[in-house]
């Protein structure tokens, strides 16, 4: 497979509104190591000359960033599809306006949860309304004027609710829905109680995402990287009824790359220091995506290393431990990972 960042994860500022419990990158404050708003202007550039096509805007919360409009018009500019990605709170109907006309293709908008549960895990550091009056009033403004992409985490305090959340989403009119998993990192790392789910909790989470997608109601359900794997259910969980699609292991650092706040290049955002590629402060963004050597991890896994039942599993090689970034989290190491279905059912042995 040609190596070219066809996704980039781009986070062009630490500053945000609220304080939620499952942030990875402890997102408040401004960083002094930001990347200047130039410099993020040229590395839109290098991203197009690499073979980029699509760039997700976020933070933090990108709409805190002085120059968010400026820099949305840059990477439109040069060609790219441009998604925001927001908490909702700051998608007012002028900023709705300038993000279209600075060209941006769509937006994704931060869900995650019915009301009580969604304030309980986005709070606000001081007072306030409720955040999640809020952002579902963005989802209203956006939805008749840009594609709306309405962005769950799924976790123990809304895996229960995710059928009335569909349902209520349905009622708004929204088309796509994107659910994840929270990946034990961060903020969550703080949190008293247990947040992420079990691993044991996917059998539950895999039903109701294959037999929501299977009835074609809207929203549409798009399953991210975090959940699978190789279970009868695969086939259900990604593509669409006229192309069926299996998961065939992590494209971090191969089909995309990801840049922090402060200028370091990975192959995923929710990827620790220990996964940095380079550091656009001191070298270009094509210098250092051309060294496939600072990817090695995705580059030139070694299947020889799978550890545990992934080790055993006879889909190893291929499956790659699922994703990346939660075996790392949850186990230390790429080459391991709880959170597979197929694992939990005891298919690895």
């Amino acid at each position: 497979m040609a190596r070219e960042p066809h996704t980039c994860i781009f986070e062009i500022t630490r500053r945000c509104n609220l304080r939620c419990i499952h942030c990875e990158s402890h997102c408040g404050e401004v960083s002094h190591r930001e990347l200047p708003t130039e410099r993020i202007c040229s590395v839109a550039h290098e991203l197009m000359q690499l073979g980029c096509r699509h760039v997700d805007v976020t933070g933090g919360e990108p709409l805190l960033h002085p120059d968010w409009e400026r820099l949305c018009r840059g990477f439109t500019g040069v060609g790219l599809r441009t998604a925001l990605i927001t908490n909702g709170t700051l998608l007012d109907e002028e900023r709705l306006a300038r993000a279209l006309d600075a060209g941006v293709a769509a937006v994704g908008i931060s869900l995650d949860g019915l009301q009580a549960t969604h304030d309980r895990i986005r709070l606000r550091p001081g007072a306030g309304p409720s955040p999640w009056r809020e952002t579902v009033a963005a989802v209203e403004r956006a939805l008749p004027r840009i594609e709306t992409v309405v962005m769950t985490a799924v976790n123990r305090l809304n895996l229960a609710e995710l059928p009335a959340l569909r349902d209520y989403l349905s009622g708004l009119g929204v088309q796509r829905w994107q659910i994840q998993l929270v990946i034990p990192l961060g903020r969550v790392l703080e949190v008293a109680q247990p947040f992420v789910i079990a691993p044991a909790d996917l059998e539950t989470l895999t039903a109701f995402l294959v037999d929501a997608r299977a009835t074609g109601r809207t929203p549409r359900i798009d399953v991210s990287d975090t959940i699978g794997y190789f279970t009868e259910r695969e086939l259900g969980l990604r593509g669409s009824a006229d192309a069926r699609s299996l998961w065939n292991g992590c494209q971090a650092g191969i089909r995309a790359v990801a840049i922090t706040y402060d200028g370091r290049v990975r192959g995923c955002s929710f990827m620790p220091p220990e996964f940095d590629a380079g550091d656009l402060h001191d070298e270009s963004l094509t210098t250092i995506w051309n060294d496939a050597e600072r990817f090695a991890y995705s580059t030139r896994f070694d299947a020889g290393k799978l550890a545990g039942p992934c080790g055993r599993c006879r889909v190893g090689p291929l499956c790659r431990a699922g994703c990346t970034t939660m075996a790392y989290w949850t186990t230390g190491s790429i080459y391991s990972n709880p959170f597979c279905l197929f694992r939990v059912r005891g298919g690895c042995g």
